[in-house]
């Protein structure tokens, strides 16, 4: 386990130490244009690829090594998969609609290789049976969440930071669960992860779409196949927990979007990290990104010991959510009453 770790972050590191030079060789270096992307100088969009080649490289070791071959050689093929097409994307932008059904082809093919990461049964801590859908539903539900997640964490993925943030808590508390022999490619995940997180916190390196839709199929399969192992421990309604904020406010922009008249997937800048900005813009970067990590782990937390209150911990983070929503209002008024108020021309 120790030389796992080891190796992970080894690796990750003399990726992020030779970001600049390496981002240059394969194109993606991502330029500031002064409307959306507002980092002072061009940053290497490696972070990802740090990530996700030990990643990987444990992933196949494991594969070949242990009893557990169509498990993790699914996770390999599917990491593999949306790592080289978030890396596509990164290099030459590819629309919306061909990344989305890229992503449910490779993910469908990772879960079809092994049945069991798919979502054969619910068990909620506040219910005393297990509901079963059919297994038609439960492939297709199971191919929803994976890349629903995987759109989620890549519209948060707009501070330094945070989307390496968000997959290192969900990792993390993956640890309090997972059953032993998925130990050594979760330590591999969460070592790399934790470098990438030394080297973006200060821009340095951005994850990039490699890293939020090859990273993101990473926990997302490995939070799978933990639920359905350590199922009388972890419940459906825990894990949903960890998610929630992300994904609630994934499906908020999207509905926003889609009202506007504008696609579900178009750029905008109001995202949680953007409306914590404008909410609390005396706060220091670090505390706005502390509050929106909170605001994911304490309820995964709180969890652990009271597993039997999910729906208290899940009422309350979404208060905290819709709280900070209402927070921004005064300020969004604010901004919009100094800009009408400046001469034009």
């Amino acid at each position: 386990m120790l030389l796992t770790l080891i190796f992970a972050a080894a690796v990750s590191g003399a990726i992020c130490f030779v970001a600049q030079p390496l981002a240059r060789a394969l194109g993606v270096m991502d330029i500031p244009d002064g409307r959306r992307k507002l980092h002072e100088r061009p940053t290497p969009e490696v972070g990802g690829i740090a990530i996700g080649i030990p990643t990987i490289m444990v992933l196949s070791f494991l594969a070949v090594t242990t009893p557990f071959t169509p498990l993790f050689a699914s996770i390999a093929l599917g990491t593999a998969g949306c790592l080289i097409l978030g890396f596509l994307d990164d290099r030459q932008h590819v629309r919306p609609l061909y990344r989305l059904l890229a992503s449910v082809a490779v993910v469908a093919v990772a879960v079809w290789m092994t049945p069991a990461q798919q979502v054969g049964f619910f068990r909620f801590s506040f219910l005393d049976v297990a509901l079963f859908p059919t297994p038609w539903l439960a492939a297709g539900f199971t191919v929803l969440c994976v890349v629903g997640l995987q759109n989620a964490v890549n519209m948060a993925d707009g501070k330094n930071g945070l989307a390496v943030g968000l997959l290192l808590t969900w990792a993390l508390l993956l640890l309090g669960y997972a059953p032993p022999h998925l130990l050594p490619a979760l330590v591999a995940v969460i070592a790399a992860l934790a470098v990438v997180f030394a080297f973006n916190i200060n821009g340095t390196v951005f994850l990039g779409d490699a890293g939020t839709y090859g990273v993101s199929v990473t926990v997302a399969l490995l939070a799978l196949h933990t639920y359905s192992v350590s199922f009388p421990e972890l419940h459906a309604d825990v894990v949903a927990l960890w998610l929630l904020v992300p994904v609630a406010d994934a499906l908020r922009l999207m509905v926003a979007r889609v009202i506007a008249g504008h696609s579900p997937f178009s750029p905008d800048r109001r995202h949680l990290h953007h409306v914590l900005q404008a909410a609390f813009p005396a706060w220091p970067s670090g505390a706005r990104l502390g509050l929106y990590l909170g605001m994911v782990a304490l309820p995964g937390v709180l969890a652990i010991p009271f597993a039997d209150l999910t729906l208290l911990w899940a009422a309350l983070a979404l208060v905290a959510y819709a709280a900070v929503l209402v927070a921004r209002a005064p300020q969004a008024r604010l901004n919009q009453q100094t800009l009408a108020s400046r001469p034009q021309g």
